[in-house]
């Protein structure tokens, strides 16, 4: 691992252009006596960078200002803040510990032990190698553009003596990357080891974030009492991590209360992450918050939320500006999902049928081409459909979100009321109401439940 950088030295120049130097004297000869004649440099010290993370969360201060504070480049903070750079001199620790008003002991591993607890033991690099040399990494990362990530996670598992912090980060990345594509169980099995690692070595960033990542899981799964206890104690702990982290939890769990009729406190969740992201974020970020948005604001519709004003208008509204920021981004995935939510603006508003279904198409071609199948996104493709007048294309959408639907239970009871409002005969639009009734009571979505029953009346 390399020590914190120092002054880079005067460029070489050729011999008989530096002062003191003869043609055809040995090149080198004199910088080794002058080497031999040096002082020896400090030996550098053992950074602890969970307790330098802790510190600076606990402060709130700006790694801008702390490099600044401390006589350092910035990217030597970010380095020394994220463990990528374990060891630090002497001079540049004393400084550290006086900007942050500590003892100059409190930042550092004092023993040789401690030094060895912070590293990953042998079997848990080799695990992450492992997994990573069988995942086929760049190709779980391709279909969402990722490529940055892949750098990152193959560069940390490259270093000889890598750091407990460090493998659980690869880890919860490396989860993300998996849950994306809806290969849960690994995800479940990267999530748990960073979470431990987290726990191990104090990162309370590491940790909060990747309880976020296991909150996801649980509630695809349909543990959703214990997903929103995840997100609740990821963010009550919001201080060790960054605007952009802070506004992901907050917008997961915001589209989470969307989904189970908690509409207004949805909203203010999704509305904070923008906040977030505003702050420090990126336009991939904000498309997603807003496509969220106008998400909730159909969602509002089915539930007659009259208090929420011109809810057309309003899906209309953040459909744009999140097709806008995904644009900026070149996010294709968010792109596509404008082109859905749309399409049922288009059709609540009287657009033609054609219109409408050309719409839903582009939609559909869009995500085909990243490689992605997902309920939701049928879902959204039915509902525009049969507004628009086309009941037997929006049949053939259902059928298809039902094929993709199959480990994600809230999405199936979602299926299910959507049944209900587009079937024709009384008794069967009955039957598959109390149906999703059923469902949304097993899963605790009680204001779901309601309002399935209220159909079923």
């Amino acid at each position: 691992m390399s020590a914190d950088p120092l002054p880079d030295p005067l460029p070489d120049s050729p011999p008989g252009d530096r002062p003191g130097d003869r043609p055809g004297d040995r090149p080198g000869a004199r910088r080794a006596d002058r080497a031999a004649a040096a002082p020896s440099s400090p030996q550098p010290l053992t950074l602890d960078d969970s307790a330098l993370r802790n510190r600076v969360a606990a402060l709130g201060l700006k790694q801008w200002w702390l490099a600044e504070q401390a006589g350092v480049d910035r990217r030597t903070v970010l380095r020394w803040v994220n463990g990528q750079v374990r060891q630090i001199q002497p001079a540049n620790q004393r400084r550290l510990a006086a900007v942050l008003g500590c003892a100059e002991h409190e930042l550092l591993l004092a023993t040789p032990q401690a030094a060895a607890s912070a590293l990953a033991g042998a079997d848990e690099q080799r695990a992450a190698g492992a997994a990573l040399a069988a995942g086929h990494l760049l190709d779980r990362l391709g279909p969402v553009h990722e490529w940055d990530v892949a750098e990152q996670l193959l560069k940390a598992v490259a270093l000889p003596d890598l750091p407990a912090a460090v493998l659980g980060r690869l880890l919860h990345q490396l989860a993300v990357a998996c849950w994306r594509q809806d290969k849960l169980d690994d995800a479940a099995r990267h999530n748990a080891t960073a979470l431990a690692l987290a726990s191990r070595c104090g990162d309370r960033a590491l940790q909060a974030e990747a309880l976020g990542s296991r909150a996801n899981l649980r509630w695809w799964r349909g543990e959703l009492a214990a997903a929103l206890a995840d997100w609740q104690a990821a963010l009550a702990d919001e201080a060790v991590f960054g605007p952009r982290a802070r506004g992901s939890l907050h917008n997961n769990l915001g589209a989470a209360l969307c989904e189970i009729g908690r509409l207004d406190e949805g909203r203010a969740r999704l509305l904070h992450a923008l906040e977030c992201f505003d702050d420090d974020g990126t336009a991939m970020n904000r498309s997603i918050a807003r496509g969220l948005l106008a998400l909730a604001a159909l969602s509002a519709l089915d539930a007659e939320d009259a208090s929420a004003g011109d809810l057309v208008g309003i899906a209309e509204r953040e459909a744009l500006r999140s097709e806008a920021q995904a644009r900026r981004a070149d996010y294709r995935r968010g792109l596509a999902f404008a082109l859905l939510l749309r399409a049922e603006v288009d059709a609540r508003r009287g657009a033609a049928r054609a219109d409408v279904e050309a719409r839903v198409e582009a939609g559909r071609a869009a995500f085909a081409v990243l490689g992605i199948r997902e309920s939701l996104n049928e879902r959204l493709a039915a509902r525009a459909l049969a507004r628009a007048g086309a009941p037997e294309a929006a049949r053939q959408a259902l059928g298809r979100a039902w094929t993709w639907a199959g480990p994600f239970p809230l999405e199936q009871a979602e299926l299910r009321l959507l049944q209900a409002r587009l079937a024709a005969a009384a008794d069967e639009r009955r039957a598959l109401a109390l149906d999703a009734a059923a469902r949304f009571e097993r899963l605790g979505a009680p204001l779901k439940a309601e309002r399935a029953r209220a159909l079923a009346a």
